[in-house]
């Protein structure tokens, strides 16, 4: 029996089992046309839609302007902002943008990873997560926060709705970039972002997005994310990112970003320490000791 899969005969033919030949048709698996476009996510206040579509038999995310703004100036630079911002980003819990082409039926379009997993705000309505699962999801929102203040990027809308979780693993992803802001761009420079993430400073007359405004936004979620999994550590990391005085926030997003959040026997013996009714008690020690020794040399 012939066995060398490398021969070649021009009367061979796969066959299927009622022994008639069988078609394999490979065009669209290596065509580079986009294929199986469908809606995924559509807002009517929104610009833009978010189709799925497949090529060279992966899945992608398509990212285009609706058919009325689609020639619309204003939104095109848009596009091409959170397209350019997004395309110089490059770290494991952001998701990826692959490039910006024309699609038929769509216009310009940003080609995105496509990632198999739920929102934040899903799994915190579930109400599922562990303990360690809620510290690992901020540390990796943290680290991504970190990386894009690290590149003069604020990403201006961080809510549970914008975080993916994978599936596999459990990696997060940071997502949409709509909003996003670097100083190299000049248009979309009023405050931006959503409901209760959005921090008290820039509701103020002439505020301008700072990195302590997305940690705001981060400290947000850590506190949901905190209520969930009833974990008073990451609490208390939420509380110092949401602190009133902008200043004071940086060091709750290296708490999150290094998994620095006390144990609890820790904390207990820090308000131990800290508490105004052992300070008395330590003055008053000292008092006492300073009385006997006084004592004991005047009899001496």
């Amino acid at each position: 029996m012939n066995t060398d899969f490398n021969s070649t005969d021009d009367n061979s033919a796969f066959l299927t089992e009622d022994g008639k030949e069988a078609t394999i048709d490979l065009g669209s698996l290596f065509s580079n046309v986009f294929s199986n476009i469908s809606p995924l996510y559509r807002s009517e206040a929104s610009p833009t839609q978010i189709m799925t579509a497949t090529r060279y038999g992966k899945r992608f995310i398509l990212k285009g302007l609706k058919k009325e703004f689609v020639d619309d100036p204003i939104f095109r630079l848009a596009l091409a902002k959170e397209f350019e911002i997004g395309f110089s980003l490059e770290h494991p819990s952001i998701r990826r943008t692959l490039s910006l082409e024309k699609v038929e039926g769509l216009g310009d379009a940003i080609v995105l990873e496509y990632i198999d997993g739920s929102t934040l705000s899903s799994l915190i309505k579930e109400g599922k997560l562990t303990v360690e699962q809620g510290r690992e999801i901020c540390r990796d929102i943290a680290a991504g926060v970190n990386y894009l203040h690290g590149k003069q990027i604020l990403h201006r809308d961080l809510k549970p709705s914008n975080i993916l979780i994978t599936h596999k693993g459990g990696g997060v992803k940071i997502i949409d970039f709509n909003l996003s802001d670097s100083d190299s761009f000049i248009i979309l420079k009023n405050p931006a972002g959503s409901g209760k993430y959005i921090a008290p400073e820039l509701l103020t007359p002439n505020a301008k997005a700072t990195p302590e405004s997305d940690i705001y936004s981060l400290g947000v979620m850590a506190r949901e994310i905190a209520e969930v999994t009833s974990d008073p550590q990451l609490r208390e990391a939420a509380i110092v990112c949401t602190d009133d005085d902008p200043g004071n926030r940086a060091e709750g997003l290296r708490m999150l970003k290094e998994n620095r959040l006390p144990s609890p026997a820790v904390k207990a013996m820090d308000r131990i320490l800290s508490s105004s009714r052992l300070t008395a008690v330590l003055i008053t020690l000292c008092g006492v000791l300073a009385a006997f020794i006084a004592y004991h040399y005047a009899t001496v």
